[in-house]
């Protein structure tokens, strides 16, 4: 089958760095490599697992963070090479083990893409799983699985930038027949956006602030006023496509952040606060939102959102990266609380402990995502380099949402 594959040489980051600090060339050094080759189709694990052809992959956070910018260090503790990159996939059942009920051959299914206890075989399962929160799993190196903590960083499991993966019976969600692919494919990353608000719900009262308007800090508009929040809400968009996009939606203000001192005065009439601007060092702010979600996971947003936070008060991290030279000074003299939230879980919804995912699916089939605007390009596998450059310069490409389709 075709795939993309991950591998990891530790002297070509070596030979990267000594370039970069020795012959003074500015070419980031590349620990990964990727490249499309034909590889083995994977096979069933046990019993309890299918197998699926890929109808189409996006290309997540995670996927930029590592593949992009060649940076394994979020994940590094838990990755094994080589792997198939690819963690928010769609596809059809094609090979069914036979412990797993609910799910048939020729099915469209959307897939969880978390390789926690119950997929790794391992009973009683860890303290985190078993209070149900998977994302904080104990044993994502161990098990019948390599080291990873999801489908398109295991090595066993192949990814969706592939023609197949397989995953456990119970990552699987069928899709119903009225639902297109593209409106399922978000699942996935609306997850992530929703078990941030549940984990972290606003008050009645609270000025809540969402900094990056791609496909995640949308999507968390979204679920706030999916899950009932009605108060005042900010987004601070990075582009002027994405802040157009942002205004569609509704029920938000929203402010570019291209202009810092622009955008923090606007931060700071939004939230009643002022801006101090010092003699030395970053412009910062003198209160703030009471609840800030950050979903760029990039350094000078994170930062942003840090100063954006009220004294006292709480900042959520959402995006998977590594900060290097993040300046986390106000965490200090602001006294900000600050949480990570990512994947899936079973959190309180509605009187009932419901997955995370389980949520996502029916507020899509609520109709109530934009998918059709938050998918801004499509590309085959073997335009893999025309889908990173679209990424690389969103100011000129306006993607949101970047996906491979596959031919099925």
């Amino acid at each position: 089958m075709k795939a993309l594959v991950t591998n990891f040489s530790l002297g070509r980051e070596v030979w990267g760095r000594f370039r970069s600090k020795v012959l003074r060339t500015k070419d980031r050094p590349h620990a990964l490599s990727i490249h499309l080759t034909d590889i083995p189709e994977p096979s069933l694990i046990s019993p309890q697992w299918v197998k699926i052809r890929t109808i189409m992959s996006a290309i997540s956070d995670m996927d930029e963070g590592m593949i992009l910018n060649s940076d394994p260090s979020p994940l590094g503790a838990y990755l094994s090479f080589p792997f198939v990159p690819g963690n928010e996939n769609l596809g059809i059942v094609t090979e069914v083990g036979s412990d797993v009920e609910g799910v048939e051959t020729g099915e469209r299914v959307v897939v969880d893409p978390l390789l926690s206890c119950r997929v790794r075989g391992i009973n009683p399962p860890c303290r985190s799983c078993a209070r149900g929160d998977p994302s904080s799993c104990e044993n994502f190196g161990t098990g019948i699985l390599s080291p990873g903590i999801m489908i398109g960083a295991c090595r066993d499991t192949s990814g969706g930038w592939a023609d197949y993966f397989i995953a456990h019976g119970s990552q699987l969600r069928p899709i119903p027949q009225d639902m297109e692919s593209e409106q399922a494919i978000l699942a996935p990353e609306l997850t992530r956006a929703l078990r941030a608000v549940l984990q972290h719900p606003p008050a009645a009262a609270d000025r809540v602030i969402v900094v990056g308007a791609g496909s995640l800090g949308l999507l968390t508009l979204l679920a706030l006023r999916y899950l009932g929040h009605s108060g005042e809400v900010m987004v601070v968009a990075h582009n002027n496509f994405e802040a157009d996009l942002a205004r569609k939606l509704g029920d938000a203000e929203v402010v570019v952040s291209q202009a810092p001192g622009a955008a923090y005065e606007a931060v700071a009439e939004f939230v009643h606060g002022s801006v101090r601007y010092p003699e030395v060092g970053r412009l910062t702010l003198q209160g703030g939102g009471d609840l800030v979600f950050e979903t760029t996971g990039l350094v000078e947003h994170m930062e942003d959102a840090l100063r954006f936070t009220r004294e006292g008060k709480k900042l959520v991290l959402m995006a998977v990266n590594q900060p290097r030279g993040f300046n986390m000074t106000p965490l200090w003299y602001k006294d900000v609380e600050i949480r990570g939230s990512v994947f899936s879980g079973r959190e309180s919804h509605n009187g009932e402990y419901t997955e995370t995912f389980d949520i996502a699916m029916k507020m899509i089939q609520g109709d109530t995502i934009p998918f059709r605007e938050m998918i801004t390009h499509r590309f085959a596998l073997s335009e893999f380099a025309k889908a990173f450059d679209v990424l690389a310069d969103r100011e000129l490409s306006k993607a949101i949402k970047v996906i491979f389709q596959h031919v099925v």
